[in-house]
């Protein structure tokens, strides 16, 4: 009866390291494949963004980003401090590139559901736009792709669902010297560029940004984080958004972020003061 009893105390404890293991194993492998959608997403970016061109209309929008209205930072803090470590931010961006004879309008916006108007909490999905304007329709009306975008609600045609779990997504744009472009920077058609420091929402970083004309970045750094899958479950099944607020807030550990600078290859460099 000893040895009977020993063995079952043996085979229970193989049986939990197995369940353990097992268990360890499958986290890994989600945890794998969403960092490899993360990778997999910025590629789509970089190819995008670093397309973009400039239309040469006055009311076109070559590239924009702003700060959504209804958006309040997420801040993060190390374990076992109270001093913020890092201040999350989300942004909604948007940007023309032009194949053979026509016009196309790149959009991405982070929400808790695909409308463009849509709720925002300090987590959501990334969704993509695409839209395109023949050439013959586009002279004249440039505005109209960033029209369809900043009005988009459609899933199943317009909008595509990128990637879950996005706590950051916002750029920053650089002129031709690598300088950070604010709204005191230097540029030969100011009255084509609209930029927004922010002084309240976000501090230094740029609230919005609006180009047109001729203008464009000479390169964009994206920076995006995501949460991890495990943390990410825990947090949507807390009811309340303060409660949620407060568990992200210290699992500053768990948020994987990706960080690129995408030089523009079609920028006009006659914008920017010529040494």
């Amino acid at each position: 009866m000893v040895t009977m009893a020993l063995l079952s105390i043996i085979v229970l404890g193989l049986m939990a390291m197995f369940n353990q293991t097992q268990r360890a194993f499958r986290s890994g492998m989600a945890q794998t494949d969403y960092l490899e959608g993360s990778r997999m997403f910025s590629d789509l970016l970089v190819r995008d963004l670093g397309e973009i061109t400039p239309t040469g209309q006055t009311n076109g929008v070559n590239f924009f980003a702003e700060i959504p209205a209804n958006y309040t930072p997420g801040q993060m803090f190390l374990p076992g401090s109270t001093n913020i470590f890092r201040t999350n931010i989300i942004q909604d961006i948007f940007f023309m590139g032009r194949q053979n004879q026509y016009w196309n309008g790149i959009g991405y916006f982070v929400r808790t559901n695909a409308s463009y108007y849509g709720n925002m909490n300090l987590v959501g999905t990334l969704y993509r736009f695409e839209t395109n304007v023949h050439v013959a329709d586009f002279n004249g009306n440039g505005y109209l792709p960033f029209l369809a975008f900043a009005n988009s609600t459609n899933l199943t045609t317009s909008i595509s669902k990128v990637l879950d779990g996005v706590v950051e997504f916002h750029v920053r744009c650089y002129d031709d010297g690598g300088v950070l472009i604010t709204n005191g920077s230097l540029i030969s058609t100011n009255q084509f560029v609209r930029i927004t420091n922010s002084f309240s929402i976000a501090p230094g970083e740029v609230e919005f940004y609006g180009f047109s004309n001729n203008v464009t970045p000479a390169s964009v750094e994206v920076e995006i984080g995501v949460l991890e899958p495990a943390v990410l479950k825990t947090l949507i099944s807390i009811p309340n958004t303060t409660a949620q607020a407060n568990f992200l807030a210290n699992h500053i550990g768990n948020v994987h972020l990706f960080r690129q600078r995408i030089p523009i290859r079609n920028v006009d460099p006659s914008v920017y003061p010529q040494p």
